[in-house]
């Protein structure tokens, strides 16, 4: 069987579309990738990308959706209404799969009307559900919102002032693309997502299965720091935070900045640092930060992953919106305990006071709390069995035996 992992890029999603290619390329499943854009690193002849063309149209996507999105509220995070995309319904990879697993494909690579491309050739489709977006009007992230649950409009991202609004045309497009096609298939990575699916309008009636991701074999516990971002035996203790857009409205950051000015008053943590990894960081973020700050950047290969992990004595997520973020999942696997806010799939990963520490969203106080707790109980991370590989891919086999006992 061929399977083919259709995903923009390698950041946040695209980091699990390669480990669950690789996961299947080492359990006899001939898996491909086909993206948008070539920042995978390493460079692999099973991943290939689109082209200039194409990366050209994504760019001019991107322009629009920004200028759509101008006047949005921005607390509530993403909101996409897809207006490019490619068709690749007669790409060579498409063409030579079995079943096609759809990742993030937004920013340009694809619009409904390249999904319904796809869709049109009538080979199997999985849908992994990395946020809310495949079954809400746009937003990937819907907070408190319900009303993905019967038809969208009247969006609070967009105002909430019109009833046809863009939220409104998306669901309504979204329902003609989902109508009789018992070919499409629906993975959630979370319960709680499987949860959220489940209670959405569009995907009512669909095959929706919880399948945890997992995380990359090359992702594991050292033993001492390696010197690439804090010296080898370094006694200072470090506290970890980092995401692809640390600005970004469901990071939480502004509730760990305030849980690291309550650490700072008190006594007996003159031995921390804190070491931030990812990007969109302003000067007067990290100057606000009453500690010693590493900043790494943007963690670009597994081994820089690996050595910023296991940097840390504890990682911090205080996400305010959240699916089940690889970062927990390679912190906990690197022996690193996580403390984090009980959003989305995060009380899945974590046992409180074994292997971390859950505090109430919106709870800076906890935070801290959280924080001095792991530091001082000494706990150390671990990954519960249900995110073993072994575990995971036994999921994606069933479905896919699944999958071809219906094509017989």
């Amino acid at each position: 069987m061929n399977v083919l992992h259709l995903q923009y890029g390698s950041s946040s999603s695209g980091n699990y579309t390669i480990t669950l290619h690789e996961l299947m390329l080492a359990n006899g499943i001939n898996s491909s990738v086909l993206s948008l854009f070539s920042n995978f690193i390493p460079k692999d002849p099973s991943i290939k990308w689109l082209g200039k063309i194409p990366n050209f149209k994504a760019g001019i996507d991107f322009k629009i959706q920004k200028y759509l999105n101008r006047k949005n509220h921005v607390e509530y995070g993403d909101f996409s209404y897809p207006i490019f995309g490619s068709d690749i319904s007669n790409h060579v990879s498409v063409s030579s799969a079995d079943v096609i697993y759809v990742h993030w494909i937004l920013n340009g690579f694809l619009n409904l009307k390249s999904l319904s491309r796809l869709a049109e050739l009538g080979k199997p489709m999985v849908f992994v559900l990395h946020d809310m977006w495949t079954f809400t009007g746009g937003c990937h992230h819907s907070f408190s919102c319900e009303k993905f649950t019967a038809s969208c409009g009247n969006c609070p991202v967009l105002d909430g002032q019109k009833e046809k609004d863009r939220s409104y045309k998306l669901f309504k497009r979204k329902e003609k693309f989902f109508l009789n096609k018992p070919h499409l298939y629906f993975v959630a990575p979370s319960e709680w997502m499987l949860d959220r699916a489940k209670a959405s309008n569009l995907l009512k009636g669909k095959d929706i299965r919880n399948i945890f991701n997992s995380v990359s074999e090359h992702i594991k516990e050292k033993k001492g720091r390696s010197g690439k971002f804090i010296p080898i035996g370094y006694s200072k203790r470090i506290i970890g935070f980092g995401a692809n857009d640390l600005m970004s409205p469901y990071k939480g950051f502004t509730f760990l900045l305030e849980a690291l000015q309550i650490l700072n008053r008190t006594e007996g943590l003159e031995d921390c640092e804190v070491l931030v990894f990812g990007g969109n960081v302003p000067m007067n973020v990290t100057q606000a930060i009453p500690f010693k700050v590493n900043f790494t950047g943007f963690l670009t290969s597994e081994h820089d992953i690996n050595e910023a992990f296991n940097s840390m004595d504890v990682f911090i997520i205080p996400s305010l919106a959240d699916n089940l973020p690889t970062t927990v999942l390679e912190s906990l696997k690197c022996g690193v305990p996580v403390v984090g806010f009980q959003t989305g799939g995060i009380p899945e990963i974590i046992d409180h006071l074994k292997n971390g520490y859950l505090v109430p969203k919106y709870d800076a106080q906890g935070l801290a709390e959280g924080i001095l707790y792991c530091l001082n109980s000494k706990i150390r991370g671990y990954l519960k069995s249900e995110f073993a590989s072994s575990t995971i891919i036994k999921g994606h086999k069933s479905l896919l035996s699944q999958i071809l006992s219906k094509a017989l």
